[in-house]
């Protein structure tokens, strides 16, 4: 299941360790960047769990059931919009009151969990302080806002890190042959998995695109028609293009950076406000950053 993603082979077995050293606990954080496959992990670790014979042997009922997607005792959870919603996991937490169907572990699975809101990641401590036998939680955490500090404490973390440059390129073969022309793709897109899929979509070309929309924008002073046709939910991808060309300028001309870098600070933080918000007008909001830009430069000039 993950033997083809050699950089999860690590974080899996110091999990495996762990088990093995009896130190296991109910609840796990899986954190790491978008696209390094962390579901994929979660899933492996399942198939350890819910296996008869603990070491997701295939053939055994359990192993038979989770193939064919129908395990009674696994649960899935994920965000509905931007959120996932207090009701939504006062759901979870009754299905796992019960017992299991197959008579042993039961395993939960909360995928993009940064996305509890404050009242969901209450009703979910009460578990994650007194987990009924036998069940385990699984949290995917990506990108984003952090988990509240009270459900941190009560889980194990394993954290499953970006790739080295050699090893996606090893992973993607002839298709990372697009990310010659520009090293911050992977840090915009994500993980091996993030740009296969990119570049599979088409993606990587309309990333260019925004990339020389910014450029236009940066040198003229208005912004591009390209970059004001941007939707909410595009936003956060397209501020990322912009904060990697102000790197990207920064190291070209390192005397820019007294003023670079301030502003690259503000489009960080105007990435994290735009994820809180709904139904803001993003060409204004553009339009602001490419107006402080400029203000920048002069300054420095």
């Amino acid at each position: 299941m993950i033997e083809g993603y050699p950089w999860l082979l690590p974080v899996a077995e110091q999990w495996q360790q762990q088990r093995q050293q009896g130190r296991l606990g109910h609840a796990l954080i899986l954190q790491g960047p978008a696209g390094v496959g962390k579901s994929l992990l979660a899933d492996w670790i399942v198939s350890r769990l819910l296996c008869l014979e603990g070491r997701g042997c295939g053939h055994c009922k359990g192993c038979q059931l989770l193939a064919a997607g129908h395990h009674p005792d696994r649960y899935e959870l994920a965000p509905e919009g931007q959120q996932i919603k207090v009701d939504a996991v006062r759901g979870l937490i009754s299905q796992l009151a019960g017992t299991a169907h197959q008579g042993g572990a039961r395993v939960a699975i909360i995928h993009q969990a940064q996305r509890l809101n404050a009242a969901s990641a209450n009703a979910l401590l009460k578990t994650l302080e007194e987990p009924p036998a036998g069940v385990y939680l699984v949290l995917v955490v990506g990108p984003g806002q952090p988990l509240l500090p009270t459900i941190v404490s009560r889980c194990q973390r394993l954290v499953v890190p970006m790739p080295s440059d050699a090893a996606i390129e090893q992973f993607l073969g002839e298709q990372g042959k697009a990310l010659t022309s520009w090293s911050y793709w992977p840090r915009i897109l994500g993980g091996p998995l993030a740009i296969r899929h990119a570049v599979e979509e088409g993606k990587l070309d309309q990333l260019a695109t925004l990339r020389q929309g910014w450029q236009r924008s940066l040198n003229h002073g208005l912004l591009d028609p390209v970059l004001s046709q941007v939707d909410a939910e595009q936003a956060p991808t397209v501020l990322k293009v912009l904060y990697f060309e102000l790197l990207s300028q920064c190291e070209a001309d390192p005397q820019q950076t007294v003023w670079c870098y301030p502003m690259m600070q503000k489009v960080a933080q105007t990435q994290r406000w735009l994820d809180r918000q709904t139904g803001i007008n993003l060409t204004a909001t553009f339009q602001q950053l490419i107006v402080e830009y400029r203000r920048g430069a002069q300054e420095g000039a």
